[in-house]
C-alpha cells in the first residue's frame, strides 16, 4: 500500500537557486547519502531532465527506477511519477513559496516499495527521506 510523505523547511535562497540545486539531479550522489548512481535518460527543449534512472539504497534493499519528470509550474514547483522500476509506485513534488529572505520548501512523495516492510523500519525510511528530500537540500543549497 502507498505511503504518502511531507513536509516542510526553510531555506535562505531565492526559488530560482533552490530550483536549480533540486533538479540537478546527476549531483544528488553528492549531496543524498541514499542515492548511488543517477543518469539522465531525456532532457526538454530547455535542457532539464524529463526521465532520469536511479539507483537507491533503501536499506533493506537497494532499489533502480527511472522517473519522469514534469516542469511545467517551474520553477515555484516541479513534479515526478515512476516510469518503470524495482518499486510499484513513487510520485512526488517540490513545491517553492518565496518569501523576502527565504523560501519555504515543501516535499511531498508517495511510495509503495511493492515488498512488505515491518513498521518501524517504514517509519524510519520515512525520515530518512524527508531528511535527505528537505535538511539535506537546504544544507546544500546553503552551503
Amino acid at each position: 500500500m502507498a505511503e504518502s510523505v511531507s513536509d516542510t523547511i526553510d531555506v535562505k535562497a531565492s526559488a530560482e537557486e533552490i530550483f536549480a540545486v533540486a533538479t540537478d539531479f546527476e549531483k544528488y550522489p553528492d549531496w543524498n547519502a541514499d542515492i548511488k548512481k543517477v543518469e539522465i535518460k531525456e532532457t526538454d527543449d530547455e535542457g532539464r531532465a524529463t526521465k532520469v534512472w536511479m539507483q537507491v539504497d533503501a536499506k533493506v534493499k537497494t532499489v533502480s527506477y527511472t522517473l519522469e519528470y514534469d516542469y511545467s509550474n517551474a520553477p515555484e514547483s516541479f513534479s515526478w511519477s515512476l516510469l518503470e522500476g524495482d518499486v510499484k509506485e513513487l510520485s512526488g513534488s517540490y513545491a517553492f513559496d518565496e518569501f523576502d529572505d527565504v523560501t519555504e520548501v515543501q516535499y511531498e512523495t508517495r511510495i509503495d516499495p511493492g515488498f512488505p516492510i515491518p513498521g518501524v523500519i517504514k517509519r524510519q525510511g520515512q525520515r530518512r527521506l524527508v531528511k535527505a528530500a528537505l535538511e539535506d537540500l537546504k544544507k546544500r543549497v546553503e552551503s
